[in-house]
């Protein structure tokens, strides 16, 4: 009867291969970015001299960098924890690749002077 399973003992090189690859491997995967959305929606009524304001701030344990923006169709900025415009954008294209240090933000849709009403979501991925 042939023997189904045939049991192999492991050689020292293939050993060390095994090994190195496992090394190579596990610090890479555990090191992954990370990435973090802020989210804000801007309701204004001019008539009534009211606003209406919701969403996610932008928060960053790391320095990142922006690497997805949805929306934003009339521009956007980025405001800092202490109210200070780090950034302004007039269109979603020109933030990809703007740089943040560690800290948080809230992000800002400018609104289209007819409508008044828009919506902005930015992505960082912390490096």
């Amino acid at each position: 009867m042939p023997e189904l399973f045939h049991l192999r003992t492991f050689s020292p090189r293939a050993s060390l291969a095994a090994f190195l690859a496992f090394a190579v491997f596990l610090p890479t995967s555990a090191m992954a970015l990370t990435e973090v959305t802020g989210v804000n929606t801007v309701k204004r009524n001019d008539k009534f001299n009211s606003q209406q304001e919701w969403g996610n701030p932008l928060v960053l344990t790391r320095a990142g960098h922006i690497t997805r923006v949805m929306d934003g169709r009339y521009g956007f900025s980025i405001i800092d924890a202490s109210g200070t415009k780090i950034a302004d954008f007039l269109t979603p294209q020109e933030a990809i690749g703007f740089k943040l240090a560690a800290g948080e933000y809230k992000v800002e849709p400018a609104l289209c002077r007819i409508h008044r009403h828009h919506h902005v979501e930015v992505t960082v991925t912390e490096d």
